[in-house]
């Protein structure tokens, strides 16, 4: 799939889409740091992230829909 970066609605679509995920980076900082030594599997802040990046999945998802009109198929 492609998007059409040039349609007047691609802006939009892009601000949103990154605002999500830019959410979710600062929340993964911010819970990282409070275990700056961890280094094995299974880090305690997955705890908090990995619910947080399936809501963003979802909601990426959804804004995807919503603009579904700017994607489409490489031909």
């Amino acid at each position: 799939m492609a998007v059409n970066q040039d349609h007047p609605d691609y802006p939009a679509y892009h601000a949103k889409y990154r605002a999500l995920w830019e959410d979710y980076y600062k929340l993964e900082k911010k819970e990282t740091e409070k275990y700056p030594d961890w280094r094995g599997l299974d880090h305690p802040a997955n705890e908090v992230l990995c619910p947080a990046y399936r809501e963003v999945c979802r909601k990426a998802k959804k804004l995807q829909e919503e603009y579904s009109y700017l994607f489409q198929k490489n031909v």
